[in-house]
């Protein structure tokens, strides 16, 4: 049985969970780049341990990520239309924020590269961004939902 939690409790873990993706994707790429210091790792195992438990918490626990994977013939109308919804959201937001990305990247990342970065250390950048633009392509859908149904009760 899936835990039901409120839509404020919801909210409060969806932006838990996002803050502590974006910092453990921020302190892993510092580390990389500056030198891994304990501080730093301390930070990047706490930010991952946050992520990971808000992660069950918020979608695993509330049955929301198994229902934005399930196959649609094993969803009512009323689901069907609410995975529907959420999908359509996400696919724009995530379009988004794909695009600004790459704007971004294609902007400021020559001059940093340049100035900052050796070539070596680029391509672990893109690495933790392709693992968090991932994540956020799953988990998008099962957010939206969490944000704003009122109630979440899943099968």
């Amino acid at each position: 049985m899936g835990w039901n939690l409120t839509k404020t409790q919801r909210r409060s873990g969806v932006v838990i969970n996002y803050i502590a993706v974006m910092l453990f994707a921020a302190l892993f790429c510092i580390g990389e780049y500056r030198g891994w210091t304990t501080p730093g790792t301390i930070g990047i195992f706490i930010s991952l341990s946050v992520w990971l438990v808000s992660f069950i918490i918020i979608y695993v626990k509330t049955r929301l990520w198994r229902f934005v994977h399930t196959k649609v013939d094993r969803l009512d109308e009323r689901e069907r239309q609410l995975t529907y919804e959420s999908l359509r959201y996400a696919y724009a937001i995530f379009t988004v924020i794909c695009l600004s990305y790459i704007l971004v990247s294609s902007l400021v990342a020559p001059r940093l590269a340049v100035n900052v970065l050796t070539p070596d250390d680029y391509p672990s950048f893109g690495l933790v961004m392709m693992w968090v633009l991932l994540y956020l392509a799953h988990i998008l859908p099962a957010s939206i939902i969490a944000w704003t149904e009122r109630e979440v009760i899943l099968g």
